[in-house]
């Protein structure tokens, strides 16, 4: 495969609903063929088998580009992770190349995983996506059913549908003025599981305000049921996020524009910057958006560089076109990646506008 998965259009750079709170939908698939054991029993000559039925399956779509992970380059690799299509090994990765939004993973912990995101909340949108490559996968495999389970997996709690979501989340205002703990015990009533995407030790650090919610059992319900539930919730999340926003804005502005200034003048005079630290500033940025502080970006621009200024995108920059790079990080390939993450910030930001300047 070449290294092409940092050229194709991308679906995190859309607008999408509710995307000032939610940054992304993600449903998924597990599915395994019958007659073959689970992927941790297998030989190696189970792996090449299933992996050689997936290509067949796959080989008449339109629009679908089969990646053997044995021949695929570290850097690409990277990529794949950064766009949180891989998270485990697995043999071999197919995915939809019209814009990147819906994959297929092979022989990872399940031989088949569908995975497909769209931008903001739409659980609706993002099933149907999954589903529909289920359909015509149902007509050239045949899956391990049983009916007392529904659908086999490895892993128990995945049995049943074999469908999960997972919705990314930003909750600032819910974090700052310290009622998150009522919004974790909300979703674990629903038997929804809530995670951080990062872990920072600053508690005024904007990378703590993202999370993932998710779906934890395939057991339960029909998907119809667990989309409801996900959806239910998240609904909720948002519309407390909102509501908090506008009181704790009006309530403390000589604070909330002290986050923003701070984040902002940290982006345009720094040199080099970790993906945390981009993390907290494109977060503190959203955040002021969100209050009407500034203007001169898009909501749907900001949740998309998340994914651009992550090391493996960079690194396919730095390898792929011709950079002028300070003589001292000329030979640092992590120094160059933190330079080029700052210039991206940085260009992203040229037309924001402060609303409110201190008086």
């Amino acid at each position: 495969m070449a290294d092409s998965t940092a050229n194709a259009s991308a679906w995190f750079a859309e607008p999408g609903k509710n995307d000032d709170v939610v940054i992304s939908t993600r449903a998924r698939l597990a599915r395994n063929l019958a007659d073959f054991p689970f992927s941790s029993k297998m030989t190696d000559d189970d792996r090449e088998r299933v992996q050689a039925l997936a290509y067949d399956a796959f080989s008449n779509q339109e629009g679908w580009h089969f990646i053997d992970m044995s021949q695929i380059s570290v850097p690409g690799r990277q990529i794949l992770s950064d766009k949180n299509i891989i998270k485990e090994d697995c043999s071999a990765v197919i995915i939809n190349y019209s814009d990147e939004s819906t994959s297929c993973l092979v022989n990872e912990c399940d031989h088949i995983k569908i995975s497909a995101f769209v931008s903001g909340l739409d659980c609706e949108k993002v099933m149907e996506k999954v589903y529909k490559v289920d359909e015509f996968l149902q007509t050239k495999l045949q899956f391990a059913a049983n009916i007392d389970f529904g659908y086999l997996t490895s892993y128990i709690k995945d049995c049943g549908t074999g469908l999960k979501f997972s919705v990314r989340i930003f909750i600032p205002s819910i974090v700052l003025s310290g009622q998150f703990e009522s919004v974790v015990e909300m979703v674990r009533s629903k038997k929804l599981g809530i995670h951080p995407v990062f872990k920072s030790d600053e508690i005024a650090d904007f990378s703590n305000c993202l999370f993932d919610i998710s779906t934890t059992c395939s057991a339960e319900g029909t998907e119809l049921d667990q989309m409801a539930v996900i959806h239910s919730v998240v609904s909720v999340i948002l519309k407390t996020e909102r509501k908090i926003r506008s009181n704790f804005a009006d309530n403390n502005p000589t604070v909330v524009l002290n986050f923003f200034k701070q984040s902002y003048a940290r982006a345009m005079y720094s040199l080099l910057l970790s993906y945390e630290e981009a993390v907290s500033i494109i977060s503190a940025v959203k955040w002021g958006l969100q209050l009407k502080l500034v203007k001169g970006i898009e909501e749907n621009e900001l949740n998309g560089l998340y994914y651009r200024v992550k090391d493996g995108h960079l690194k396919y920059l730095c390898d792929n076109f011709a950079f002028t790079f300070e003589d001292d990080i000329k030979s640092s390939e992590a120094l160059q990646i933190k330079r080029l993450r700052t210039i991206v910030i940085q260009q992203a930001f040229e037309d924001i506008v402060n609303e409110k300047p201190v008086s």
